[in-house]
């Protein structure tokens, strides 16, 4: 396990008066043992495909959805929900009490161990953490004795969920101070490859500005971006200008939204904001305000489900023709298909 992976807890009052707490446990399987699973699964399997590649064949991934499946696929108690991503999986607990989240993280936390000893997977103890978040954040810190089996799990008042670092005070100070150091490195290589005046042209360098930078800054803003504070917008800010003075060459005087105004671009927070209501309305079926607009998400088209029954188990006599003539009420659906001729 490799984790210490999560999404911030939020604490509000319930009609009892008890303060509802949110725990996040974030576990990540280790590499090497995961590995040694799948191979060891893969064998079982498909032993002619396990000895002509002897460091697992290539059907490892599947084999490790199917594995995974299992315990995604668990009637969890109420209050907890297990995501995961590739090997990364987190717990959400919420509960009304400081007792009651540490019944049910317990509780879900044996029966994922139950899971894992199963299929002989190791958890590393050592990067595994869990996030709490009190809105009495001046209050005395307190530990619930979570464990994994016999072993105290540690707290931590920052982790990293694929990539994006979420802290107990339920902001993103610690992400975007990540992200202002990379962008130093970032614009330090730059310059090694490109000044002002010499090595790779403005053009280039616009582009990777473009292409590179923004999407390295900007990673996940749909996260942490939809109510950014000014001192937040300062900083990206701060941080855009040093490829704008790359880029154009000016003086170290130029104010920087005049840099943007002649490179034609578009302010790092303006951007990461609409990514966060792009993402919220289209992708999280969810309505969101932008600059004094508000945006609908039953206003735009959604895209088709998927079909959920195999091509191949699928029977002619349990087709439904409308006979051509299709319903008023029912939009007809255009396909194109290009044959390609040898």
């Amino acid at each position: 396990m490799n984790a210490p992976n999560s999404e911030p807890t939020f604490q509000r009052r319930n009609a009892n008066g008890w303060p509802d707490v949110t725990l996040v446990i974030g576990v990540q399987m280790s590499h090497s043992n995961t590995l040694e699973t799948l191979i060891h699964l893969t064998r079982y399997s498909n032993m002619e495909s396990a000895r002509m590649l002897p460091e697992g064949s290539c059907t490892g991934p599947a084999f490790w959805n199917l594995v995974a499946d299992e315990v995604l696929q668990q009637d969890w108690p109420q209050g907890v929900h297990l995501q995961a991503f590739a090997d990364d999986f987190v717990f959400l607990v919420n509960a009304g009490s400081k007792q009651e989240v540490k019944t049910l993280a317990n509780k879900a936390l044996q029966t994922f161990k139950t899971w894992t000893d199963k299929h002989k997977l190791d958890i590393s103890l050592d990067k595994t953490y869990y996030l709490h978040i009190d809105k009495n954040r001046s209050g005395p810190i307190w530990y619930l004795g979570i464990k994994w089996g016999q072993n105290n799990i540690k707290r931590a008042s920052v982790i990293k969920y694929l990539g994006v670092l979420i802290e107990d005070k339920l902001n993103f100070a610690a992400h975007l101070s990540a992200i202002k150091n990379k962008s130093l490195i970032l614009h330090q290589g730059l310059k090694n490859v490109a000044g002002t005046s010499w090595g790779l042209s403005k053009n280039i360098r616009r582009q990777l500005h473009l292409t590179a930078v923004e999407k390295v800054i900007l990673y996940a803003s749909a996260a942490w971006a939809h109510n950014i504070t000014a001192r937040q917008q300062k900083l990206l800010s701060s941080i855009q200008r040093k490829f704008l003075l790359n880029i154009t060459g000016a003086y170290n005087t130029t104010p920087t939204a005049a840099l943007q105004v002649i490179e034609g671009l578009m302010p790092l927070h303006i951007r990461a904001k609409m990514q966060s209501t792009l993402v919220r309305v289209s992708r999280l079926g969810g309505n969101c305000d932008y600059e004094g607009i508000h945006f609908d998400h039953e206003s735009y088209e959604q895209p088709s489900p998927p079909s959920t029954i195999h091509p191949a188990l699928f029977s002619l006599e349990d087709r439904i023709t409308h006979g051509g003539q299709v319903p008023s009420n029912i939009t007809p659906t255009e396909v194109c298909t290009q044959m390609a001729q040898r």
